[in-house]
């Protein structure tokens, strides 16, 4: 009878002990298990190197971003180890990526994997580029004065105007570039079939009076820009 009491005895001391390993043992949360495995797979990526066309830079979120155009298809990439902000839409560069980890803020940090900017290298001037250097004068514009714009924006409708003129093909707009007339435009908001759109008219100068040579419709929500058909009174998407 002794000898089963002792090995009773032993039993219970090995299975609290036991009990008591297993209540000591770090909990690991579903977060940190789903955070290491989305490190881990981004650790383990190759980078990636394609040539792309430089659509613009995106700097007003919570990460910086770079997007490209491969074929129909417009890519993000997050750009936030890349201080240079020299590349003009149009531009052709060879991109290397790779796949790290990000946290989206508002979400609870939650770890996600996104395609990250590892080197950008310019290959080829794009038509902006171009004009530029041909044209190598700056556009005047100017906005009415109750209206108050943030320098962001009026620069974004500055780049916008140039792609613009960059890649027209209205004729009175090639031959001011091509003779290196002034350029001007306007600034004002338009209401068409009840939407809100930045009304742009882009002018050349003709005995010290602007004569507007294409209206150009902005649609802000969806960040198009449309050319204005005078004759059939419609808006022509302009992606060019």
């Amino acid at each position: 009878m002794k000898n089963i009491w002792k090995i009773l005895f032993v039993f219970t001391c090995i299975s609290c002990h036991s009990n008591t390993q297993k209540k000591n043992k770090p909990v690991v949360s579903d977060t940190v298990k789903r955070e290491a495995e989305v490190k881990k797979t981004a650790d383990h990526q190759t980078p990636h190197q394609e040539i792309m066309e430089f659509v613009g830079y995106i700097d007003d979120g919570d990460y910086f971003l770079l997007t490209a155009r491969r074929k129909n298809e417009t890519l993000s990439f997050i750009n936030d180890d890349n201080e240079d902000r020299n590349l003009l839409r149009g531009d052709i560069i060879e991109v290397t990526w790779k796949t790290d980890t990000i946290y989206v803020a508002g979400d609870g940090d939650t770890p996600q994997q996104a395609e990250k900017i590892v080197s950008v290298k310019k290959l080829k001037d794009g038509n902006v580029s171009k004009f530029r250097k041909n044209y190598n004068e700056a556009l005047k514009y100017h906005w009415p004065q109750e209206e108050d714009y943030s320098k962001s924006y009026l620069d974004k409708l500055y780049t916008l105007v140039e792609y613009y003129i960059a890649n027209s093909k209205n004729e009175q707009l090639q031959l001011l570039v091509k003779n290196r007339d002034e350029i001007n435009y306007s600034i004002e908001k338009q209401i068409r079939a009840d939407k809100e759109y930045m009304l742009i008219g882009i002018a050349g100068t003709e005995e010290h009076r602007l004569n507007t040579v294409q209206w150009l419709y902005f649609d802000n929500e969806l960040d198009k820009l449309y050319e204005y058909d005078l004759p059939n009174d419609s808006l022509v998407e302009f992606d060019r």
